[in-house]
């Protein structure tokens, strides 16, 4: 019979062999941006806003003594439903809407140009 996810997380004895992996940690170097850290939120169905910063690229998994695969997309999007998201994601969904991409208005070369000289 295979565990689900959820009884995997609660197998989780917080060792920290998945931050040793994972580029996120790597590059930041905090705790709370490490998957130990995030499993051990989501052991406590904490949800904040940490769970944005995986790129579910899954090298964590194969550290893991319990195999224990974090599914942050899912809990993004349960956090999304509860109206939870971070500055970054509020301000690319409203550039979407307003100029149907992400990055906001869209200036020309030479309007850039002339701000900076202005």
């Amino acid at each position: 019979m295979m565990m689900s996810e959820a009884n995997k997380i609660n197998n989780c004895n917080l060792c920290g062999a998945c931050n040793l992996n994972c580029p996120i940690y790597a590059v930041l170097l905090k705790e709370s941006a490490g998957p130990r850290f995030k499993t051990f939120l989501a052991k406590k169905k904490d949800y904040k806003e940490v769970f944005f910063l995986c790129t579910e690229c899954g090298v964590c998994i194969p550290a893991c003594p319990a195999k224990i695969k974090l599914e942050c997309q899912k809990i993004r999007k349960q956090m999304a439903e509860q109206g939870i998201e971070t500055p970054a994601n509020k301000t690319m969904r409203d550039n979407i809407k307003m100029y149907g991409n992400p990055f906001g208005k869209i200036q020309s070369k030479n309007q850039k140009i002339k701000q900076y000289y202005t």
